[in-house]
């Protein structure tokens, strides 16, 4: 048995069992701890729990590939840096997985606007200047931390690019290694592929038309959340509102900003 199905067998025995209720896995622990968080928010006083199980798979490979064994499942990772093109075919192959219509969870956590109507009075007070001061706290380097993300959805997908071309594999089989032909070719297909003029200037292209886009998406889309929560937002409330734990701060932003949206493709699929 490989180790994809003795987890799905585990988690069979150990979660579901006889419940009758249905599966929904997340990537990570701390995913499971903001999803039932929303998941009371939409359904209220627990509701949710009489029909459906939240189970971290691990990490974004795992739980696609949980998916894939268990159609009856239903998943949700993290867009990351994945193109429209990429996530069309992805749930073109899983139709039981939802993509986060943001770069990654974290992304709920890091739009000024969005924080401020998430504070209670007692917070916002605390601000001198009200949100246009968080807003100046939290976005006085945006600029270089957008550049970084739109680099991120350039360079991350190369390594796939790469699996696709036989990387590295492809040189290590016994007789292929036999033949200099073949060997140049491949390294040609891989150098072609790694151009680096023909990358720098689709990173140039996409950056600018990034920095063209709204505030609100530039942040909810091409902006790792999750990095700038840690390294800007985060380091910006302790500042304004004074010193706590960044994961509490974390709980307690899920705990008090409004649902969000665009999550409204999650509760179709949940039937919510």
């Amino acid at each position: 048995m490989s180790k994809i199905a003795a987890t799905i067998q585990r988690i069979k025995e150990e979660r579901v069992g006889q419940t009758g209720k249905r599966l929904l896995l997340v990537e990570g622990s701390d995913d499971v701890t903001a999803f039932s968080i929303f998941l009371e928010k939409k359904r209220g006083n627990q509701q949710w729990e009489q029909h459906w199980l939240l189970h971290p798979a691990g990490n974004k490979k795992i739980l696609l590939e949980m998916l894939a064994a268990e159609p009856g499942w239903t998943g949700i990772v993290d867009r990351d840096e994945w193109s429209d093109d990429a996530i069309a075919l992805k749930q073109k192959e899983l139709p039981n997985l939802v993509i986060l219509p943001r770069f990654c969870l974290e992304s709920y956590l890091i739009d000024p606007d969005e924080l401020w109507e998430a504070f209670p009075k007692v917070q916002k007070d605390k601000i001198s200047g009200g949100v246009e001061r968080l807003r100046a706290t939290i976005l006085h380097e945006k600029a270089k931390w957008l550049r970084h993300g739109v680099l991120w959805s350039v360079i991350n997908p190369l390594w796939s690019g790469l699996r696709a071309l036989g990387f590295k594999e492809a040189l290590l089989d016994v007789d292929k290694a036999q033949d200099d032909t073949v060997i140049q070719t491949i390294l040609n297909e891989w150098h072609q592929f790694l151009e680096p003029q023909q990358i720098f200037e689709a990173f140039q292209s996409l950056h600018a038309t990034v920095n063209a886009k709204e505030v609100s998406e530039q942040l909810h889309r091409w902006i790792h959340g999750k990095l700038f929560y840690q390294s800007v937002v985060h380091p910006a409330l302790d500042q304004l509102l004074g010193q706590k734990a960044a994961e509490e701060r974390r709980l307690k932003i899920f705990r008090t900003r409004t649902l969000p949206d665009d999550l409204a493709p999650l509760w179709a699929m949940l039937g919510l």
